[in-house]
C-alpha cells in the first residue's frame, strides 16, 4: 500500500483544473437550500470541507439546512415566494416538470454544460448513458445529477438455505415444481417457514419478486415493456394469475409464512436469523440484516422458472437523482456550477463521501481509493458531507477508481450472473418511470389512476393468495382493473415511451 497521504484538498484541485484563474478575485456569495438527513447534525456553514472549497474557488455559500421531515413543507413555502428563492437547491428532488417546465422557477442548465464550466461532470455524463434520464419533457436539463453507481442491474437475488438442502440431500432447485417439493421437504423436517418474504413497496425481500419466475417483472407500478416495445399491464398476464395460484398453494399447505402478506423487513429478518426460513429473496448476504453467523447457511441461486414461462427479473438502471438545481434567481450560474463541479473532482468527491485520505480512505497499490475506517454510530456525518454532498460516478467510472467493499462485490457478482443467465426483463421499468417524460396533465392523470389501481391490486393480491383464484374471481378482477382506468394508465405510458423512442 502506498504511503498514506493526507489530502491537500483543494489547493491541488485548483492547480489541476485551472480554477484559480476562473474565479473572481473577490468572493462570490451564493445561497443554498440544502437537504439534510435526520442524523446529520453538522452545520455545513461551519464545516472544514466547505471552508476549504471556498478558499480554493472564491465562492462563499450560505446553507439553509432542511431536515427530511421538514423538506416538503419548506419546499412549498420556498416556491410560494419566488422572489426570495435561494440560488441553489441541493441534494433532494423537487418537481422539475412543475417548477421547471411549467412555472419556470428552475433555471435550464443546458447552455452552461460545457467543458469550460463543468469539466468533471461533462467527462462522465455519457458513461453508461448516465445522463439519459435527466432531461425533462421539454428536452431541457434542470438539475445536475447525483449518482453513486455500482454496476448493479437487479433488486432481489434468490437464496436457498444450503444447510437445509445438504441435510435433506437435495439439489438446488431450478424450477418452481422443484421449489415446491423442496419447501414440502423442509416443512416435514420441522422448518417453521420454508418460504418467507416481507410485504411493503417493491424491494429486495418482498413477495412481489416471485412473479419473475412466471415471466412477469412486477415492480408495484404494474407495467412493463415487452419485447415488441409495447407497455403491458402486469395484472392482465397469464403468468400473474399462475403465480397467484402457486402462492395460494404454498399458503394452503403451510409452506409460506402467512405474515409474508403483512410483515415488514425487520420482522422477516428476525425469522431468517432464527434459522426458520429456507427460501427467500434479498438484497445480498454480507453487511445486511442477516447476522454474520447465518450468512454461510445460504447460497445465491438463479430464480427458479415455472413450466412454460421465461424468467423476467425486474431490472434496475443506475440513473442519477438530483444533485443540484439552480433557481431563476441564481445570481451567478457560472460560478454556482463551477462550485458544484469542483466537488466532482475525483479525490475531492471521494473525501466528501468517505472522509480524509490517510484517515478514512487510502489510495491502494492498484491506484484505487479504498475505505480503511468507517466511524461508528454515523460519526462520518460529523465531519464530511457524505451522501449530502455532490457525487457523480457512473458504474464503469466508479469501479475504475474505487475498491469496492466485499458486500458491494457480492452484489456486482450476482448482477453479472443474472445478466449472463438471461433472467432479466427485456427493459427496465425505469424506462417508463424515469426516462419517458409526460406532460404535467398526463402525469397527473396517470398518478390519479395509479392511486386507485394500487388499492385494487393490493386488495386482490392478498385475497387471491389467501382464498385462491377462480375463473369468476379473475374475470371480476380484470373488469375492476378496467373500471379504475388500467387501460388508460398503460396508454399514457405507451405514449410517453413512444415519444422517448422517437427522440
Amino acid at each position: 500500500m502506498k504511503t498514506r497521504r493526507i489530502v491537500s484538498l483543494f489547493l491541488a484541485l485548483c492547480l489541476m483544473l485551472g480554477l484559480s484563474s476562473a474565479f473572481a478575485e473577490e468572493k462570490i456569495n451564493l445561497t443554498a437550500f440544502q437537504y439534510a438527513l435526520e442524523n446529520q447534525n453538522t452545520d455545513f456553514n461551519n464545516l472544514w470541507f466547505f471552508d476549504e472549497l471556498e478558499e480554493a474557488t472564491g465562492i462563499h455559500v450560505d446553507f439553509d439546512m432542511v431536515k427530511d421531515a421538514d423538506w416538503a413543507t419548506n419546499v412549498n413555502l420556498m416556491f410560494a415566494v419566488p422572489d426570495q428563492m435561494p440560488d441553489m437547491i441541493l441534494r433532494n428532488p423537487v418537481d422539475a416538470e412543475e417548477y421547471g417546465v411549467s412555472q419556470g422557477l428552475l433555471l435550464p442548465l443546458d447552455e452552461y454544460l460545457t467543458e469550460d464550466i463543468m469539466p468533471n461532470y461533462i467527462s462522465r455524463l455519457d458513461i453508461n448513458h448516465a445522463g439519459d434520464s435527466i432531461p425533462a419533457s421539454d428536452g431541457k436539463t434542470y438539475y445536475i445529477g447525483y449518482l453513486m453507481a455500482q454496476n448493479v442491474n437487479h433488486t432481489g437475488t434468490w437464496y436457498v438455505n444450503q444447510k437445509e438442502l445438504d441435510k435433506l440431500g437435495l439439489s438446488v432447485p431450478t424450477t418452481i415444481d422443484e421449489v415446491t417439493e423442496m419447501l414440502r421437504a423442509m416443512k416435514a423436517d420441522g422448518l417453521e417457514y420454508p418460504f418467507s418474504a416481507s410485504y411493503t413497496q417493491f424491494g429486495p425481500e418482498t413477495i412481489w419478486n416471485q412473479f419473475a419466475s412466471f415471466g412477469v417483472p412486477e415492480n408495484t407500478y404494474y407495467y412493463y415493456i415487452d419485447e415488441n416495445e409495447q407497455v403491458q399491464f402486469t395484472g392482465a398476464q397469464d403468468g400473474y394469475r399462475a403465480c397467484l395460484e402457486w402462492l395460494h398453494q404454498l399458503y394452503e399447505e403451510g409452506l409460506m409464512d402467512p405474515e409474508s402478506l403483512t410483515q415488514d423487513s425487520n420482522l422477516w429478518a428476525n425469522k431468517v436469523n432464527d434459522g426458520q426460513v429456507g427460501f427467500f429473496c434479498y438484497l445480498r448476504l454480507i453487511n445486511t440484516a442477516i447476522s454474520a453467523e447465518n450468512v454461510e447457511n445460504f447460497k445465491a441461486i438463479l430464480p427458479p422458472v415455472a413450466d412454460g414461462y421465461k424468467a423476467a427479473v425486474s431490472q434496475i438502471l443506475e440513473i442519477p437523482t438530483a444533485g443540484a438545481y439552480l433557481t431563476k434567481n441564481c445570481k451567478d450560474p457560472v460560478a454556482a456550477l463551477k462550485w458544484i463541479d469542483a466537488q466532482l473532482e475525483t479525490e475531492t468527491m471521494m473525501v466528501a463521501l468517505n472522509g480524509k485520505v490517510g484517515e478514512q480512505i487510502v489510495l491502494n497499490d492498484e491506484g484505487k481509493y479504498e475505505v480503511i475506517d468507517i466511524p461508528e454510530n454515523n460519526g462520518l456525518y460529523d465531519f464530511v458531507p457524505v451522501t449530502m454532498g455532490q457525487f457523480f460516478a457512473p458504474g464503469d467510472y466508479y469501479t475504475s477508481i474505487y475498491q469496492m467493499a466485499p458486500h458491494r462485490v457480492e452484489r456486482y457478482e450476482d448482477s453479472k450472473a443474472y445478466e449472463a443467465a438471461g433472467v432479466l426483463e427485456y427493459k427496465s421499468f425505469q424506462y417508463l418511470r424515469d426516462l419517458s417524460k409526460m406532460s404535467n396533465d398526463d402525469a397527473t392523470e396517470a398518478a390519479d389512476i395509479y392511486t386507485e389501481l394500487q388499492k385494487l391490486m393490493e386488495e386482490n393480491f392478498a385475497n387471491f393468495v389467501r382464498n385462491g383464484v377462480t375463473d369468476d374471481s379473475w374475470a371480476t378482477f380484470q373488469a375492476q382493473a378496467k373500471a379504475v382506468g388500467a387501460d388508460r394508465y398503460i396508454e399514457l405510458y405507451q405514449n410517453a415511451y413512444d415519444t422517448y423512442l422517437a427522440k
